[in-house]
């Protein structure tokens, strides 16, 4: 499952680079593939303030940069990455007939709440609700974070 978006940056000298954003735009994980970072990479990426901390940033990279080529992989919010994310596996048919009634922003808020919903259930020592109930009763827009 795979919840981040993937920019794969190739540079005119023949680096690569790895950049992964999580479901909020923010940098998780960046990576060299291949080469090295050279003094003048090092030197525009961070003291010259380009290090793409946020998805929105590494989106401008392909119109500021032309000597950088920018590839998109795309996050995986399907019924079955939520479904596995949630993992309480009853009444599948019900809860992806209620998943397909979400609009986008509302899917992408089901993953993000998912966490913090857990932390609570396990505080409270509540049962988990059918993910069905937890689409339908829109738990996905209460503050967990709150809650706790």
């Amino acid at each position: 499952m795979n919840l981040t978006t993937t920019y794969t940056v190739k540079m005119q000298n023949g680096s690569v680079w790895v950049f992964k954003y999580n479901l909020n735009g923010i940098l998780v994980y960046f990576d060299v593939l291949e080469g090295e970072l050279s003094q003048n990479q090092q030197d525009f990426l961070y003291p010259q303030g380009n290090f793409p901390w946020k998805e929105l940033q590494i989106k401008e990279w392909s119109k500021r940069f032309k000597t950088a080529i920018v590839e998109v992989g795309e996050r995986d919010i399907s019924f079955e990455a939520l479904w596995n994310l949630y993992n309480h596996k009853v009444k599948k048919f019900e809860c992806e007939k209620a998943f397909k009634k979400l609009k986008e922003q509302e899917v992408i808020l089901c993953f993000l709440s998912i966490p913090g919903y857990n932390k609570y259930l396990q505080k409270k020592g509540t049962a988990k609700a059918h993910l069905s109930s937890y689409i339908n009763q829109r738990y996905f827009e209460d503050d967990w974070s709150k809650a706790i």
